[in-house]
């Protein structure tokens, strides 16, 4: 993979999971009481604003890059990539659009969901992105949900569209644990796992995922699979920026 595919491998690849966790600090005594939904028994993730440093790197190829992740809850995602001594790429993400610049190609990408489901068969929402991006359990709102009691986890299947979806939650610290999204039309499939728990003020935080894509080529299948690691993390109520321009020399792909 030469270093132009690995950067929108990347890119793609951080709107289906970017990690990011709450800065640690001692833990409050007493265990926090789980909320359900779905039938499930989960301790989610509220936040406002977050902030985050970390490095995430293909698997496939063994390319890396520093990541610098920022967030506003149901308004922004922003990341910035700094491989090769400089920063290689920036990306933000918001309920409507997705912009993403290559600086090592002097090109950039601005589209809508719906393109990057025609162009790149990733078929997210924000609100579901924001969900996996910090291990939250996704809410269903369908009628066809099943539900099964595997020990100590708890295992959910819904149906969104062409979608199936399966959340695996781990009832001893109720958190997610794992992911599965098939796309049952075109049979791409994602998983993302959820490693490396840490109690954050008393609620546990994954501080490691693995994320695998697998598609479709001819008859066989083409998988990614990129690890996201953190080493600072934060969160503030004040304001945070996140700046996005594209230089009028760059190409649109």
């Amino acid at each position: 993979m030469n270093k132009n595919n690995f950067l929108y491998t990347l890119g793609l690849s951080l709107l289906v999971l970017v990690g990011c966790q709450k800065k640690v600090t001692p833990s409050a005594s007493g265990a926090i009481a789980p909320e359900t939904m779905n039938k499930v028994s989960v301790v989610n993730t509220d936040y406002t604003y977050f902030s985050a440093k970390g490095k995430v790197q293909s698997e496939n190829s063994k390319m890396s890059a520093n990541l610098t992740l920022r967030m506003k809850k149901n308004e922004v995602i922003w990341a910035s990539l700094q491989a090769f001594g400089f920063e290689a790429a920036r990306l933000k993400v918001t309920p409507d659009s997705v912009y993403i610049v290559n600086k090592l190609k002097d090109e950039y990408l601005v589209g809508s969901y719906e393109v990057l489901r025609q162009r790149y068969n990733v078929d997210v929402d924000f609100k579901t992105l924001q969900d996996i991006l910090i291990g939250n359990f996704v809410a269903s709102t369908s009628n066809g949900e099943k539900l099964e009691q595997d020990g100590p986890n708890q295992h959910l299947r819904t149906k969104r569209g062409n979608l199936q979806i399966d959340q695996y939650v781990d009832t001893t610290r109720y958190k997610l644990k794992r992911t599965e999204v098939r796309n049952l039309q075109n049979k791409d499939y994602m998983s993302v796992d959820y490693k490396d728990f840490e109690d954050v003020n008393g609620k546990p935080f994954a501080m490691a995922l693995l994320l695998s894509i697998q598609q479709p080529e001819g008859n066989a299948s083409k998988t990614n699979v990129v690890a996201v690691k953190h080493r600072q993390v934060s969160t503030a109520e004040t304001s945070l920026d996140f700046p996005f321009s594209v230089p009028s020399n760059y190409e649109r792909k």
